[in-house]
């Protein structure tokens, strides 16, 4: 029997899995996946864009939380209008025009003022002019700003008592005895007798009796 002739082997590189020379063994490891085209797999590109996309998405979504997370300002604010603005104030029934039988004084050493006390009178850092015929307003030289539009007021009764009324002052009002501090709580009164201090927010006031 006749033997066939095998055929020739083939050459290198005929396979797939031959090596090719001059090519190293580290540039096979590293080669991307390719198809049939000799380009890379969809699999691969789809990877890489979602990799390179991430960190623009994770930028935006930082820079976006600090506005959404950021506390609401809840620092409470002093009114533009409080109660030292206030104005057109409603006197009380004990602020009356009777014409005292003595006259008083009303002195601030720091500031050299000198209130004369000769009538009813509403005090303050810029007191209403709207008061009870035969009373009057005077204003307080306030460098410290701590006495309220319309402070306090001094009213003088029947029997030439003196009397003196906080009008819900921000900063208060006090009377001074004896080394004793006494405040004057709004809507009530209290008898004011001399020789006393009168303190009206931070400005001290010696009240005493105008001599003749």
């Amino acid at each position: 029997m006749a033997k066939l002739p095998y055929p020739p082997a083939p050459e290198l590189g005929w396979y797939s899995d031959d090596p090719v020379e001059g090519t190293p063994d580290s540039a096979v490891g590293t080669a991307e996946p390719q198809n049939d085209y000799g380009q890379p797999s969809s699999a691969e590109t789809a990877a890489n864009t979602t990799f390179a996309a991430e960190p623009a998405v994770t930028a935006a979504t930082a820079a976006a939380e600090p506005a959404a997370t950021a506390p609401a300002d809840t620092t409470p604010h002093a009114a533009e209008n409080d109660i030292e603005d206030w104005d057109g104030t409603v006197l009380s029934s004990s602020f009356t025009s009777k014409a005292p039988k003595k006259t008083y004084l009303l002195h601030n050493d720091v500031t050299g003022q000198t209130i004369v006390i000769d009538k009813s009178t509403l005090l303050g850092r810029k007191p209403s002019m709207e008061v009870p015929q035969g009373a009057k307003a005077e204003r307080i030289e306030d460098p410290t700003r701590t006495t309220s539009r319309n402070h306090a007021a001094i009213s003088i009764d029947t029997d030439g008592a003196l009397w003196i009324e906080d009008y819900g002052s921000l900063n208060g009002t006090y009377i001074i005895t004896n080394g004793q501090e006494t405040q004057v709580t709004k809507g009530t009164t209290l008898k004011l007798s001399a020789p006393s201090t009168v303190r009206i927010g931070d400005q001290f006031f010696q009240f005493t009796e105008k001599q003749a």
